[in-house]
């Protein structure tokens, strides 16, 4: 006697609710992630303050380039400026895309975990 199987049905995964910032804090499960909600707000406040420090670091080096003895110092210092800004937010990219690469591999997981 053949078995009666019930018809074949797709799999749906199941629904993942995305949750503000504040309910995602309090999640003791941590099963909402918070940092990748914040990265963008890091990036731009690194790249506020990167961008600050570089131009007190040109005002500084102009500042010294008026002087009569080290004046060449000052030149290297307005130089550098943006070197120092291309470096520094380099750095800091690599950095959040580093975070956000790991992340997404577990959101990747969490999806391939849903499936099974």
């Amino acid at each position: 006697m053949p078995s009666q199987q019930p018809p074949h049905q797709e799999w749906t995964p199941p629904e993942r609710t995305e949750k503000g910032l504040l309910a995602a804090l309090l999640d003791a499960n941590f099963n909402h992630l918070v940092t990748p909600k914040l990265i963008k707000l890091w990036y731009v406040i690194a790249l506020l303050l990167i961008s600050l420090q570089c131009l007190i670091f040109l005002g500084f080096g102009i500042w010294i380039a008026t002087w009569d003895d080290f004046w060449a110092w000052g030149v290297i210092m307005v130089v550098a400026t943006p070197l120092v800004w291309l470096f520094e937010l380099l750095m800091v990219r690599i950095l959040m895309e580093a975070v956000v690469v790991r992340f997404k591999g577990v959101e990747h997981l969490r999806a391939i975990r849903d499936k099974i």
